[in-house]
């Protein structure tokens, strides 16, 4: 079966931008082995994250590291603005000390956990600030940009984790009971060859109303969320240094080159050098 790709390649360490249209450039779920900051300025959206789904508002910033499954869900025809960031991990750790850790609200929690925090006004401006600077000297290279961008990369990351450091209160997930308890079944069966029949059975609900309610609270399709959460532990395991078999054989695939083809086809390289790059 042909699967249809989930990461998002760019050139270099950093991509930034600021969007305005109906449809996410990644419409479905997905997983990249960048970070991600999506800041929301305007519109009608609910932001997926893992198990958690959230009604945006002017000035939430949502954090996605490299083993989060996310997406943005479009609630209405009409665009919605956002300004996103990407960056390489590794291009950050040398600025990260003992006392300043740049990564750590990516890092420091459960997935899908305190992912959103808000944004005053006059914090929104100053981060807003730093962003145009960011995506100006991106797209206009010159003597110098590589740092500039660096620089301004760590002034938003600074800003960022003092913002998720005060930030206490959680905001509820839209995300029904019914929906909570299958992603759990799947979060701690990853292992088993899961599908829609199993997992309803086990939670005695009936097939048709599960794939229902999931498609309705999340936008997208059980099959495809399982797929990623599969993808998601593999790509731990590699990192932990587990061979491409015991991986395929940890994370549920049962046919060896299916797995090789479907990380591969996922996340854009073969685990086998997945793994010797992590």
């Amino acid at each position: 079966m042909k699967h249809a790709q989930y990461y998002q390649p760019f050139e270099g360490d950093i991509l930034a931008g600021i969007g305005n249209s109906p449809i996410s450039p990644t419409k479905d779920f997905h997983i990249h082995d960048h970070f991600e900051i999506f800041l929301f300025l305007g519109g009608t959206v609910n932001g997926f994250v893992d198990q958690y789904s959230y009604p945006l508002q002017r000035g939430n910033v949502l954090l996605f590291n490299n083993h989060e499954i996310h997406k943005i869900i479009n609630l209405s025809p009409e665009p919605y603005e956002r300004l996103t960031i990407h960056f390489k991990a590794p291009l950050v750790y040398p600025f990260c000390t003992a006392t300043t850790n740049l990564l750590a609200c990516f890092q420091n929690r459960q997935p899908g956990e305190q992912n959103l925090a808000q944004m005053d006004e006059t914090l929104l401006a100053e981060y807003m600030t730093l962003a145009y600077r960011l995506i100006a000297i991106l797209e206009n290279p010159q003597y110098g940009s590589e740092v500039l961008a660096l620089t301004y990369l760590i002034q938003i990351l600074v800003l960022i984790n003092e913002l998720y450091s005060r930030t206490s209160s959680t905001i509820p997930s839209i995300i029904s009971s019914h929906i909570q308890s299958a992603m759990r079944y799947i979060d701690n069966h990853l292992h088993l060859n899961l599908s829609l029949e199993q997992i309803a059975g086990e939670l005695n609900i009936d097939k048709y109303y599960l794939s229902h309610l999931f498609k309705q609270q999340t936008g997208g399709t059980i099959y495809r969320y399982v797929l990623l959460k599969k993808i998601a532990l593999s790509k731990q395991l590699l990192s932990s240094g587990n061979s491409v078999s015991e991986t395929c054989y940890l994370s549920g695939f049962n046919d060896y080159a299916n797995f090789i083809r479907t990380f591969k086809n996922i996340t854009g390289i073969p685990p086998g050098k997945y793994g010797k790059k992590s």
